[in-house]
């Protein structure tokens, strides 16, 4: 597995530049609607550049993290060099499985922004009675 995020990370290795850029876009937009609009103006700018910003954060995150795995230690190599591998590997999945609990996070987060976004975009019916 850690192959594999080391192999996406460093595909997505040249985007980093862009999704540093979105990022400070969606930091900006999200800082303009705060100051320049009214409250709920404010609101459908701020809540999609809440989620950009995010997602843009946790790329560049990722690609930073995992574009360097340790190799696997070989089998029969000295021994002190084997056991730093063996730490440092250890070390990388103990930050997968963390990054993968904040990646679940951020879908949540993501789909609360987007359901209060959308809620706040849809005109509300008058009760009856």
């Amino acid at each position: 597995m850690l192959d594999l995020m080391q192999h996406i990370a460093v595909r997505f290795a040249p985007a980093r530049a862009v999704l540093i850029g979105l990022a400070v876009v969606g930091a900006l937009i999200a800082g303009v609607s705060l100051v320049a609009f009214e409250a709920a103006k404010g609101d459908l700018i701020l809540m999609p550049a809440l989620v950009v910003l995010l997602w843009a954060v946790l790329a560049v995150v990722f690609i930073d993290i995992f574009t360097h795995v340790p190799k696997a230690p070989e089998v029969g190599g000295v021994r002190w060099h084997g056991l730093i591998r063996k730490l440092s590997r250890s070390l990388y999945w103990l930050l997968a499985m963390g990054f993968l609990m904040l990646g679940l996070i951020a879908v949540d987060v993501s789909f609360s922004i987007a359901r209060e976004w959308l809620e706040d975009r849809t005109p509300s019916q008058p009760e009856n009675g």
